[in-house]
């Protein structure tokens, strides 16, 4: 998203990413988290082994700085959030940061601080090449550890998060994850940042502590100085400094409502998601992470429709093991019981692993051996997963859902797989669930056109909008000069969906979306209209989609989407769909009226 800085007699408005939900309003104070940025030095041969030293009592120091962190946000209760102190930690550990930089220190004969820069930027333009937004911003978690150990390498001293005063606003260029999880720990109010992205380590503690925060504003630290007061709307992804005394007013105003809103929404997290008429539409959780759980629980999921476990195979030099997959799963099925988790198998590339992996570079990794393409050429390491998968089968009520099926030829070369390991465990006198179900995603054209046929060899399908959207238009959805096209309404869309709901039932197995548009409380009645059994998202969305569904019947759902098909463009629907839903839950989609 681009920044978009505007002066009114409002106050400066600057537009960036909102990614923790709420209004705050309060004095800023600046942290400078501004990377400095290092010159090549010469050095001569007999100084290479003082530089590498230094270079490795950096690492030492900086690990020491985490685990002092680590220790001292137990100590207060956070324990959910000590997993991304240790996936630093183990950054700090990488092999191909530490010996690059060791090997351009004594091949090239430069400072310790540049060769690191050097070696920091040969790794991010591997993650720049990533399409998906959470992989690519794991760029930002090695650029946080790099810049630790080049403050230490200094001696730079920053100002402590601990010494903050109380009931500030946080400005900052950015803002580690290590930074974020002790904000907590001061009562800091909330944030801005000039960088960082909606899947950042750092927006994902923000949104778990419930600091209302907007990042990727590019020049917020530009604008404030500290003491200004300034205005944080993390729903809208706003930023206002120096607000006009009016501005203030009325975002109080708004700040009371959303808190009104977000209890009034809670009340809703208990209740069954279930129309007036009786309709049960399942909600599920959307996570990434097994420290998500507490939420799936709050907000009232009825299960994980979506386990991405993508994160067990990141910013590590070794694969996951068998044992590691288990007790992650085992855990899940566990603490989810006696509702399911869907655990969707491995869904990247060969160049997205951070390990020995070695596969010829691609001109366009999206559409490439990716997903399960890649898990069907790299046969052991797939299974490995499906063992660990399996094993913990017996725990819970787990399913195995299939990424990126092209077509059914793709699938029985998986179930042919699947084949092989249920014997290999047999063999060992493992115990599973043989019958654990297994799906398909529907987020290619070719798998939605012949869903037909992919749902007499399933147990179930999950469509997967983002990507069904994002090919089926032929858009890249981060690319700002065409995301405009990333229509959800779009004709061809609605009508893919449609279909795709209409032959799973005729097969006799449930279909559900895992997208982002199950999130969005707008598309809540189309979605009933079209009977899916599940929505699987975010979990504090939930509530909000909930009480759409509570209030609304099966039969106005069916009314709508009758309407909605008949248009020609995404821009009609939408202006149908906003109008329709204000007029059915005005104190929820009034401001969507034109």
């Amino acid at each position: 998203m681009k920044n978009k800085t505007q002066s009114t007699n409002e106050g400066k408005i600057l537009k960036g990413i909102g990614v923790s939900p709420g209004i705050v309003i309060g004095k800023a104070v600046i942290l400078e988290r501004q990377r400095t940025r290092f010159v090549p030095r010469r050095i001569t041969a007999r100084e290479v082994g003082s530089e590498v030293r230094r270079f490795r009592e950096a690492i030492i120091k900086s690990k020491r700085e985490l685990q002092e962190i680590k220790e001292r946000i137990l100590e207060k209760g956070f324990k959910q959030h000590s997993y991304i102190l240790d996936v630093h930690i183990k950054l700090m550990e990488d092999r191909m940061l530490r010996d690059e930089t060791i090997k351009m220190i004594k091949e090239q004969l430069v400072n310790t601080e540049w060769a690191l820069e050097v070696t920091l930027d040969k790794i991010s333009e591997a993650f720049d090449s990533i399409e998906d937004d959470y992989l690519r911003e794991r760029k930002e978690d090695i650029k946080h550890v790099v810049d630790r150990i080049l403050r230490n390498l200094t001696g730079r001293e920053l100002r402590k998060i601990e010494d903050l005063e109380e009931e500030m606003i946080v400005v900052a260029h950015d803002l580690s994850p290590a930074d974020t999880i002790q904000l907590n720990l001061k009562r800091v109010i909330g944030f801005a940042t000039d960088m960082g992205g909606k899947t950042s380590h750092t927006a994902i503690v923000a949104r778990s502590l419930e600091i209302p925060a907007v990042v990727g504003l590019e020049d917020v630290t530009a604008y404030v100085g500290g003491g200004e007061t300034i205005i944080i709307d993390g729903t809208e992804g706003v930023v206002i400094v120096e607000p006009s005394q009016a501005t203030v007013k009325a975002f109080r105003l708004r700040q009371q409502h959303y808190r009104y809103l977000e209890r009034e929404l809670l009340k809703y997290s208990s209740l069954k998601a279930e129309t007036q008429d009786g309709y049960h539409l399942a909600l599920e959780a959307n996570i990434e992470l097994v420290d998500e759980i507490p939420s799936v629980i709050q907000y009232g999921a009825e299960g994980i429709g979506l386990y991405r476990t993508e994160y067990l195979y990141l910013s590590r030099r070794t694969l996951p093991t068998e044992d590691e997959h288990f007790q992650v799963y085992k855990k899940l099925a566990e603490e989810i019981a006696p509702y399911s988790v869907t655990i969707r198998t491995l869904d990247l590339g060969g160049d997205k692993f951070a390990s020995h992996i070695e596969l010829a570079e691609e001109m366009n990794p999206a559409m490439g051996l990716r997903a399960i393409r890649f898990c069907i050429k790299e046969k052991e390491i797939f299974k490995t997963q499906l063992r660990g998968i399996l094993r913990a089968s017996i725990y819970g009520n787990l399913k195995i859902l299939l990424p990126m099926i092209s077509g059914v030829e793709e699938l029985r070369q998986v179930k042919a797989i699947l084949e092989e390991t249920k014997e290999e465990l047999m063999a060992r006198g493992v115990p599973f669930d043989p019958n654990i179900p297994l799906g398909v995603m529907i987020e290619i054209p070719s798998a939605a056109v012949t869903a037909d046929i992919l749902a007499r060899e399933v147990d179930f399908l999950s469509i997967g909008t983002n990507d069904l959207i994002q090919y089926s238009l032929a858009i890249d959805r981060v690319n700002e000069h065409v995301s405009y096209l990333y229509e959800p309404l779009h004709p061809a869309i609605l009508r893919s969906i449609k279909g795709v709901v209409n032959v799973a039932h005729k097969a006799g197995i449930e279909v559900g979306i895992c997208g982002e548009m199950a999130a969005d409380p707008l598309y809540t009645l189309i979605f009933l209209g079209m009977e899916l059994d599940e929505l699987s998202m975010n979990a504090i969305a939930i509530p909000r989609v909930k009480k759409v569904l509570r209030r609304a019947t099966i039969a106005e759902g069916e009314r709508l989407l009758k309407e909605i098909l008949q248009f020609s463009t995404a821009k009609e629907t939408e202006q149908y769909i906003r109008k329709e839903m204000a007029k059915l839950f005005p104190e929820d989609f009034i401001q969507c009226i034109e």
